[in-house]
């Protein structure tokens, strides 16, 4: 359920707001904003969705806020090449929401925008379909085939993949998996997530050992980014990058399946249920509020429309 956010009325703080929104924000510059109404999953919602707009504005040397009725339709159009159809229907909300917010006119409403969203409607129809698994087969054929390999970037994206299926990870999670929260011991490596221990397998461990080992100890982030011509950075992978990998995989196994940021997330929690492993322990293995993404994974929907149902709020679980 939509929260009632009060409209800041006081000129030097919505100045001193639209100064923080032009460039990217924290999750505690969201929750002040939104006057400290929402739960923890919809500020990370709205603070990254809100700094894909502003990375999409910056490239294209337009303020983000107040925004162009163009900038958000270039945006929105922009985004559905990678992006199901709620993804862009949650970045409408949050450009709306916090314009709103500033008591800014709403480019949102504007006609265009509208119309934007409605041939996307169309175009996406059907895109909410279950997302095809990434599972312990695919991920051992892709083992077998990248541990071999001499190419950096293969020893990467092999890394990602086994990282992904056994901490059961959402993208924003591999995307600031941060080195302080590896361990690497003897004969394999553990990953702490929200303080839990995930202890990999030992191919999983290998793929990530091989792959730190080339990448170093500067810089925070576990996962970086690889120019073209093969050089290290020590920049965050960003959303579309993690994106490209893991439709990569497809290529790599040469099928006709495309698999998603979500696919090996599926992958797992599907492996999870062969093995005996209850929905509410899975919930908590991937680190979900409510158990309707667990149930729908495993392909019973009736179960997953009835927790949705009981968790109604504004609060994004994916």
């Amino acid at each position: 359920m939509k929260k009632n956010v009060r409209v800041i009325t006081d000129s030097k703080k919505a100045k001193s707001f639209i100064e923080l929104l032009s460039s990217q924000i924290s999750v505690d510059v969201a929750n002040e904003l939104t006057d400290f109404l929402y739960s923890d999953s919809s500020l990370l919602a709205l603070t990254n969705d809100w700094n894909l707009f502003v990375d999409f504005c910056q490239s294209k040397n337009v303020e983000p806020i107040p925004a162009s009725t163009t900038a958000v339709r270039l945006f929105i159009e922009k985004s559905s090449a990678i992006r199901k159809l709620s993804s862009l229907k949650r970045y409408v909300i949050t450009i709306s929401l916090f314009h709103k917010t500033l008591g800014l006119p709403d480019p949102t409403k504007n006609s265009r925008v509208k119309s934007a969203l409605a041939c996307l409607r169309i175009d996406k129809k059907g895109d909410h379909q279950s997302t095809n698994a990434l599972t312990r087969f695919h991920l051992t054929q892709l083992h077998q085939q990248l541990i071999r390999s001499q190419e950096i970037k293969d020893w990467r994206d092999l890394a990602i993949y086994h990282v992904m299926f056994e901490g059961v990870m959402r993208r924003s999670e591999l995307r600031d998996l941060e080195l302080a929260q590896i361990e690497v011991n003897h004969d394999y490596i553990s990953i702490y997530l929200d303080h839990e221990e995930v202890t990999l397998t030992k191919d999983a461990s290998l793929a990530l050992y091989r792959w730190l080992n080339v990448r170093g100890s500067q810089g925070r982030f576990v996962f970086t980014a690889i120019d073209r011509h093969g050089n290290l950075s020590f920049e965050q992978l960003n959303d579309s990058s993690i994106y490209r990998t893991t439709r990569r995989a497809s290529e790599l196994l040469g099928v006709k399946i495309k698999f998603s940021g979500q696919s090996l997330r599926v992958g797992a929690v599907q492996e999870l249920a062969q093995q005996g492993v209850n929905i509410r322990d899975i919930q908590r293995a991937g680190r979900w509020l409510s158990p309707a993404m667990p149930y729908q994974y495993v392909g019973n929907k009736a179960k997953a429309e009835l927790e949705r149902m009981r968790y109604l709020s504004f609060s994004y679980i994916e």
